[in-house]
């Protein structure tokens, strides 16, 4: 199947954050004794995370971009 380079993004940035809330909440709960809410929180906050800095990473892209070709000018 093929998907639009949005959405494969999307997808492979949910799965990063899948990956790295996983890591904290299964350390914050076998570590640390919390409770299962810590690991869905955990993995919510990660995805929001690593969305956030994706779009700072596209935006900052975007910026070099710009300031690039108002140079050329």
């Amino acid at each position: 199947m093929f998907y639009s380079v949005t959405f494969q993004k999307i997808i492979f940035l949910t799965g990063i954050g899948i990956i790295i809330g996983a890591i904290v909440g299964f350390s914050s709960v076998l570590g640390f004794g919390l409770d299962g809410s810590v690991f869905v929180l955990s993995m919510f906050l990660s995805i929001l995370s690593v969305y956030a800095t994706a779009m700072y990473a596209e935006l900052y892209h975007i910026r070099e971009a710009i300031n690039k070709q108002r140079k050329e000018l």
